[in-house]
């Protein structure tokens, strides 16, 4: 809905559509320089163009399956004849193109490079690593929330744990009073007393 509301306002030399052969990258591309200066990583949503300028935002829609992904432009290529973009491992990872290797894709700049006017423009999907545990894919910012939460939730117990070993302190240091079933007069005390002298001269 908010890529059609942001198409819907484009200028029309901006709302380009191509459509061609799509690949990615080879691992051993992870690490190295893009065409625009920056390190291309192979978990990043980027790709790279012949002729779009770097910074342009593209929707890029596998035509065998209809899976999509934003990706922004930061190199150049791929200089295979009929190919129109080069996909980041993990742009095409998302789309499905990894067993195939090369597919038909449409590209639709959503955003032109030439119009960003500021870099809070040139906004993308986080960067999601993988859960070796669950196997899911968390941003960074999802990360930094879960760390949180684990912390206050370690800290939490940890505060629970104190309060009921203090108050098992607090048990153990109250003073216990002897229940008496009888009530004490002038004449239990007499009688006890009396009760004792027999028993001492008894001995």
């Amino acid at each position: 809905m908010a890529v059609a509301l942001m198409m819907a306002f484009m200028p029309a030399e901006a709302q380009k559509v191509m459509k061609g052969k799509a690949s990615y990258y080879a691992h051993k591309f992870h690490g190295r320089r893009s065409s625009d200066g920056s390190v291309y990583h192979k978990d990043s949503l980027t790709c790279a163009h012949k002729t779009l300028p770097f910074g342009t935002i593209l929707r890029v829609t596998n035509l065998n399956n209809n899976k999509e992904v934003m990706v922004k432009v930061t190199d150049r290529g791929p200089f295979c004849k009929g190919r129109i973009v080069d996909l980041s491992f993990e742009a095409a990872r998302r789309i499905g193109l990894l067993q195939s290797g090369v597919a038909s894709v449409e590209a639709t700049v959503v955003k032109d490079g030439n119009l960003l006017s500021s870099p809070k423009d040139d906004i993308l999907p986080e960067l999601q690593l993988r859960d070796p545990a669950t196997g899911e894919f968390y941003a960074a910012s999802e990360w930094a929330k879960r760390e949180q939460h684990e912390r206050e939730a370690a800290k939490a117990l940890q505060m629970r744990h104190q309060q009921e070993a203090k108050m098992a302190q607090q048990k153990k240091a109250v003073p216990r009073y002897k229940v008496l079933t009888q009530q004490l007069t002038a004449n239990t005390l007499l009688k006890q007393d009396a009760a004792k002298s027999q028993e001492n001269n008894v001995r």
